[in-house]
C-alpha cells in the first residue's frame, strides 16, 4: 500500500532553488496568509523595481528567471500561452529589444537550456496555459524549472522542478510530451 503525496507547501514556501540561485515558490493561494497579502496590490512581485508579475505564478517565475540569469525580460502578457507569440524581450542593461523565436513542439531545433517551454491553454492548464524554463536537454526526456504547478518541495540538491518525456523522430523532429492527456505543449521560446 502506498502513502499519500505529501500535501502541497504553503503559499511562499521556497520550493527549490533554479539555476543561477533563483528561488521557486509555493503558489497554493489556500494557504495565503490573507494579514501578509489582503489584496491584490500585495501579490504584485518585483525585483530590483520591475514588476515580475503575480506572486508566485509560472510567468512571475519565467520573467524572474530570465532577468536574473539575462538581464532580460519579456513584455506583460495577461495568460502563459501568450509568450508563444512573443517576438522580442528587453534587455534591461542597454533598454534594447532583442529577438526571440518560436519553435513548434515538433520541430527539428530542439529545445535548449534556458528556453521558454510553453503549454497551450486547456485542460490541466484551464484557460491561462503555462510556462516553465528549460534546465536540461536529454535524449529522452526535458528538465525544466517552474512555480504554480504542484507546489511540492524539490529534493534535496535537486535543481529541476519536473522532467517530462520527450523523442526524436527518425525525420529529426524533436517532440516533448506533456505529462496531462489534456494538456498541449506550444512549443518553445529562445
Amino acid at each position: 500500500m502506498s502513502s499519500p503525496p505529501p500535501a502541497p507547501a504553503p503559499f511562499g514556501t521556497l520550493l527549490g532553488l533554479a539555476p543561477g540561485d533563483v528561488p521557486a515558490y509555493s503558489s497554493d493561494y489556500a494557504t495565503a496568509d490573507e494579514r501578509e497579502l489582503p489584496d491584490r496590490h500585495a501579490y504584485r512581485s518585483y525585483l530590483d523595481g520591475i514588476y515580475m508579475g503575480h506572486k508566485w505564478q509560472c510567468v512571475e517565475f519565467a520573467r524572474r528567471w530570465l532577468y536574473v540569469n539575462e538581464g532580460w525580460i519579456f513584455d506583460e502578457v495577461g495568460m502563459a500561452y501568450e509568450i508563444f507569440e512573443l517576438a522580442s524581450v528587453i534587455d534591461v542593461r542597454t533598454k534594447t529589444r532583442l529577438p526571440m523565436r518560436s519553435f513548434e513542439n515538433g520541430s527539428r531545433r530542439p529545445p535548449e537550456p534556458g528556453c521558454l517551454l510553453v503549454w497551450d491553454e486547456g485542460g490541466e492548464f484551464e484557460r491561462t496555459g503555462h510556462v516553465a524554463i528549460v534546465v536540461e536537454v536529454l535524449e529522452d526526456r526535458v528538465r525544466f524549472v517552474e512555480q504554480n504547478f504542484d507546489h511540492k518541495v524539490w529534493p534535496e540538491g535537486q535543481r529541476w522542478a519536473r522532467e517530462i518525456k520527450a523523442r526524436r523522430t527518425p525525420t529529426g523532429e524533436f517532440w516533448v510530451e506533456s505529462s496531462f492527456a489534456d494538456a498541449t505543449i506550444l512549443g518553445w521560446v529562445i
